[in-house]
Parts: C-alpha cells; sequence; structure tokens
C-alpha cells in the first residue's frame, strides 16, 4: 500500500521531525511504503530562517557583498545554530521520505495525484493549532477538491493532530465544519481537541497517542546507532558523569529556576540546548544537536528537567527521572501525557510548587525576596528522592504498552478499509 503524509516537518526543532519519522517509520514497519509530502510554507520554515536581510542596498554588487559579509559573521557568531541546521536539514532529507519542497498546497496539487495513493493521512504535530500556522490551512486538511468526486477517491484519515487550544473562534468552527468532512477517520492527540470538534461532526472521533508512542525503544536506538553517536562525551568531551538534561522552549523563567536549583542542591552538573551559559554548573551546551544526539542526550542523563513534551516523552521512554514545567500556552498535552501514564505529579509549574510549599498561608503572604530564602531553605531540607519523587517505571512501561496498542489498533483499522 502506498500511502502519503502530511504534517509539519521542517521545523529545527525535536518533537516535530521525531514526530514525523515516528510515524512513517510504524507505516513501513507494517509493509507500506511512505511518503511525507514535503510541505514547507513559509510560516513554519521562516521561524527558522539564519539570515535575514537588514540593509538592503540599490546595487547588486554591494548587496551580495554586505549580505555574504553578513552571513560570514553570523556564520562565526552562531557556529551552534548553523550546525543544529545542518544536521536537521540530513534529516529532513535523508531520514524522512521527503522529496521535493513545496511552498504552496497548489505546488502539492500541482506536483501530487492524491489517486496516486491508497491511503492519505493528516500526520501529528499541532497542524490544527491556528496560532502556531497562523490561520487554519486546507493543506493540513488533505483538501484535494479537484478530484473529489471522481470514481476511486483516495481514503484519508487524521493521526493525532493537535489543536493545542480549549475554544475555537467562530471562523474557526466553521472551517474545521468544512473540512472535517474530507475525512473517513478522524483522531486527535487531546481529550479536550475530541471535545471540542466533536459538536462539528457527526463522525466519531478517536483519541490516539503522539506517534512517537508507535515505536518501540529499540526503534529509536538503531536510529542513534545510524547516525554514529556512541556516548554523551563523544558528543562534548566535557559531558562526562551523571548530569541533569534542561531543554526548555522559548524563555520559561520558572525551568531555568527549578533545573537551576536542583543543581545546586543535588551538586549535578547541567546540559543545555540554549547557546548561552545559563547555570552556575554547567557542562556545557548541545544547542549544534541534531534529532539523534537529543535522543543519546537524553538516554545518557541521570534527570530530564523541561517544558517540552517530546523531552518528557523521551525521558519516559528512557526510564529517567523528570520534572515537567507546563507549557505557559499549550498545557493541555503535557496534562493528559503525564495523567494517562500515572506521573502527573511530576508536573511542577513553578519551584514553589516543587517543594510543596506553593499553597502555605505564609508563603502565599511573603514578599519576593522572602519566598525565595523559604524555598531555599526548603529544598536544602529535601532528599533526592522527595525532589525527584521514584517513578514506577513497569507501571508506565504497561501503560505506555497499552496507549501504544490502542492508536496502532486505530490505525490498522483505518488500513485494513483501504481497498487496494
Amino acid at each position: 500500500m502506498r500511502i502519503g503524509i502530511i504534517t509539519i516537518n521542517s521545523a529545527y526543532n525535536y518533537g516535530c521531525v521525531l514526530q514525523a519519522y515516528a510515524l512513517q517509520e510504524y507505516l513501513v514497519k507494517c509493509g507500506h511504503k511512505v511518503d511525507l509530502l514535503n510541505y514547507r510554507p513559509d510560516v513554519i520554515d521562516k521561524v527558522y530562517t539564519l539570515y535575514r536581510e537588514k540593509i538592503k542596498f540599490k546595487t547588486p554588487v554591494l548587496q551580495n557583498t554586505y549580505d555574504k559579509l553578513r552571513r560570514m559573521k553570523q556564520q562565526h557568531e552562531r557556529r551552534a545554530t548553523y550546525e543544529k541546521a545542518e544536521k536537521f536539514e540530513k534529516f529532513i532529507k535523508k531520514t524522512l521520505h521527503t522529496g521535493m519542497a513545496f511552498k504552496s498546497f497548489d505546488e502539492i496539487k500541482e506536483n501530487y495525484d492524491p489517486r496516486d495513493y491508497d491511503l492519505l493521512i493528516t500526520g501529528s504535530d499541532q497542524v490544527w493549532n491556528s496560532d502556531i500556522t497562523k490561520g487554519l490551512k486546507p493543506a493540513y486538511f488533505l483538501d484535494f477538491d479537484k478530484v473529489k468526486t471522481e470514481p476511486g477517491f483516495v481514503r484519508r484519515i487524521s493521526y493525532a493532530p493537535s489543536i493545542g487550544v480549549d475554544f475555537l473562534r467562530d471562523s474557526e468552527a466553521d472551517f474545521m465544519k468544512k473540512y472535517l468532512e474530507n475525512y473517513d477517520m478522524i483522531s486527535v492527540r487531546e481529550q479536550s481537541a475530541a471535545e471540542l470538534l466533536s459538536g462539528l461532526t457527526d463522525k466519531p472521533i478517536k483519541v490516539v497517542s503522539d506517534p512517537t508512542f508507535l515505536l518501540e525503544r529499540e526503534d529509536y536506538e538503531s536510529l542513534v546507532e545510524r547516525s554514529g553517536f556512541t556516548t554523551p562525551e563523544a558528543y562534548n568531551k566535557k559531558f562526562k558523569g551523571p548530569y541533569i538534561l534542561v531543554h526548555v522552549i522559548g524563555k520559561d523563567r520558572d525551568v531555568v529556576r527549578i533545573a537551576g536549583a536542583l543543581s545546586r542542591r543535588l551538586g549535578l552538573p547541567v546540559i543545555q540546548n540554549r547557546r548561552d551559559k545559563t547555570f552556575d554548573n554547567e557542562l556545557g551546551s548541545f544547542a549544534s544537536a541534531g534529532p539523534e544526539e537529543f535522543i543519546g542526550l537524553v538516554r545518557g542523563a541521570k534527570y530530564v528537567v523541561t517544558n517540552s513534551f517530546h523531552a518528557t516523552v523521551f525521558a519516559l521512554l528512557y526510564h529517567r527521572n523528570f520534572i515537567t514545567v507546563p507549557h505557559k500556552k499549550y498545557p493541555e498535552r503535557m496534562v493528559n501525557l503525564l495523567g494517562s501514564l500515572g506521573v502527573e505529579g511530576h508536573l511542577k509549574s513553578k519551584l514553589g510548587e516543587l517543594v510543596g510549599i506553593h499553597e502555605d498561608e505564609e508563603f502565599i503572604a511573603a514578599s519576593k525576596n522572602e519566598k525565595d530564602e523559604m524555598i531555599l531553605e526548603k529544598i536544602d531540607s529535601m532528599s533526592e528522592d522527595e525532589l525527584f519523587k521514584p517513578i514506577d517505571f513497569d507501571e508506565v512501561d504497561a501503560r505506555w504498552a497499552k496507549l501504544r496498542e490502542d492508536s496502532q489498533g486505530y490505525l490498522k483499522d483505518a488500513l485494513s478499509k483501504v481497498k487496494v
């Protein structure tokens, strides 16, 4: 069977490319030929553009000279960022089954005939989050209108797209209602998304797990090994001994405060994903790491502190104790993930919550400086097991296996209904 997937696959974001890889590889393991329709709209790719013109010159010679010199300066100053971009592009072009890149859905429709596929899938990630895509896009709803009424029209399903919000504007609801009609089967990643969409279609809506759940740990191990990654120390000779891996998306002060306090209390150094030094006890940065190296560095950590959904997923997959700070704007998927695996107690919004005094009347009434002193005093009295509460990973694995089986079942059901 030939399957086409459309998802966000070009962002230099670990979770983005690894969820695309996971869905692709699961279907390949099932014996199918899989293509990723390489949709790279500016709204996604421009976020990761390394060079932007700052000055425009009237003559091409001056413009080209200026651009060349400025690029050279940026490459020197932002070496890690450029190295990361090169590794991501290699992953996107070599590991993901992508072909020619398309900037618009019209370009895809001109170059792909959906009837070349037996099944089309809207993949996961936040493809239905209008804040991320700057407006809902027909591309992510597989709107191949030109062949919709012809015989043998290809079946279409969604697998675990995320909406990322708990309400829809009227215009978004109208858009969704129209384009959900394109699908033969619908699934989403969060229960809140299923509840939002249930009033917009008569079709049943299944809640399934993120694609990264579809694969086993061994599948990711083979990916890391194929990349040549061996140990954290091989990536950076300073990455010796136990460490806390800190992966922070955006400027989240709470992640930094929690990780810094834990590092100080436990005497463990930090490695982190920002280019600039952030922590007092820091071994270095993994700002240049590609997707495979990211997995290997999570695997090598003693603890993980993050506000990233997928860093949390891989910490759990590799049995690494962790603290996750919920995303300030889109917390639902983290809440759902940790609740489904029975480890919701590892979701901490603030340092005061980590040490368990955030609801004390005395703490609430205290000034900022007094609160900081109370937190430091409390954290110094806590043991390692009190800070990182032990996790029953046998229970986590059992729940994970059930979620994997359930999600694989949805895909197997969809595949069984395709007439080849």
